[in-house]
């Protein structure tokens, strides 16, 4: 396996390799636009950390299959990535011109990631030591891991790493990237369509096909019609993993509208049993003013549904024993205040699955 964090399903592999997160390595997005941006390294985790294994994706995959083909490996550099990928695809031939490739100079200079304000950084090391070692060198692109190199107004688009001009704040010294105040970057838009440079296909008609999933909730029936509801941190797999975010997540409730509710004859703090690809989830209710008519809110990330389009049968059900006494009795007036439909972020995760 390739992975950037450690996961629980690890264990269920042999060997686990540990890849570079975007912060660490360079590629190129695709939007749904159809544009190709290219995204750079932010720092050489080798520098922080000698020992570290971390590479990119890219290059573990290659040495595995160099070594399994008895050869040397040949790709070296992100450009040597993009031209084999080229030479395969040609139709993404556009992304060589997302951004210069790692020959680029500017006046014989690579780009500095870094401003002249972070002259300083020999002091940032001085209780270790006043020797301050060899910055990083970067071999895939045209820029810099320090504050060596050009900056000014004539760098390419896709490779400005800051905004600074002497005298300017930093939203103001974009004017001096800018054409004109609030105008388009002088060397044009970061990126490059690809669409624009391919052969338009014919118009086809789409159907949609046929819905699997009720199309409202009924609660005589027994059938859910589940839709997601996200949180910024909740909902987040990176986000969610931190203890200090994990503490401030609000409970994790089935969100149901305050007219539904009356109409089903549920109250605040309630529990739904909902069964959905073969596993039932067991919730409280959490009254909100914001979902549509029929339908059961999920919280995302917090709740092992995966497809809430499948069937679903919904049931009211007693609380579960593991969430009687004083958690019941918290859960339950937590949800109550919902009644307002103001958000619960008071409590822990709590998540029951029977």
């Amino acid at each position: 396996a390739l992975d950037h964090q450690l996961l629980d399903w690890h264990k269920d592999v042999d060997i686990v390799l540990p890849a570079a997160s975007f912060a660490e390595a360079d590629g190129t997005l695709i939007s749904a636009e159809g544009r190709a941006q290219r995204f750079f390294q932010v720092y050489d985790n080798e520098y922080y950390h000698p020992m570290s294994s971390i590479k990119e994706g890219w290059r573990w995959l290659h040495a595995v299959h160099s070594s399994l083909e008895g050869r040397d490996a040949d790709w070296t550099l992100l450009d040597d990535v993009i031209n084999a990928l080229i030479a395969t695809h040609p139709k993404l031939a556009g992304i060589k011109d997302a951004a210069p490739d790692a020959d680029y100079r500017m006046t014989g200079l690579k780009i500095a990631r870094q401003p002249r304000r972070y002259s300083g950084r020999t002091s940032m090391r001085a209780p270790v030591s006043v020797h301050e070692p060899m910055q990083p060198k970067d071999l895939d692109t045209g820029l810099t891991f320090s504050m060596e190199g050009y900056s000014g107004k004539q760098t390419p688009s896709s490779m400005i790493p800051f905004a600074s001009a002497a005298g300017w704040n930093s939203p103001q010294a974009w004017n001096k990237y800018q054409d004109k105040v609030g105008g388009s970057l002088r060397n044009g838009d970061p990126g490059v369509r690809l669409f624009d440079r391919l052969e338009r296909l014919a118009t086809r008609q789409y159907v949609a096909p046929e819905a699997t999933s009720a199309t409202t909730t009924d609660m005589q029936q027994g059938q859910a019609k589940l839709v997601p509801v996200y949180n910024l941190y909740a909902s987040s797999m990176m986000a969610s993993r931190s203890h200090v975010v994990a503490e401030q997540l609000p409970l994790v409730t089935w969100r149901v509208g305050i007219d539904d509710a009356k109409e089903w004859g549920l109250a605040a703090g309630d529990y739904l049993a909902i069964e959905i690809d073969k596993q039932q989830i067991t919730l409280p209710v959490e009254l909100v003013g914001y979902l549509a008519e029929g339908c059961i809110g999920y919280p995302v990330g917090q709740v092992s549904i995966i497809h809430p389009s499948m069937p679903a049968s919904v049931r009211k059900v007693d609380a579960p024993v593991t969430m009687m006494g004083s958690m019941a009795t918290d859960n339950a007036v937590a949800a109550n205040n919902n009644n307002r439909a103001t958000p619960v972020n008071s409590a822990p995760t709590t998540t029951q699955e029977v």
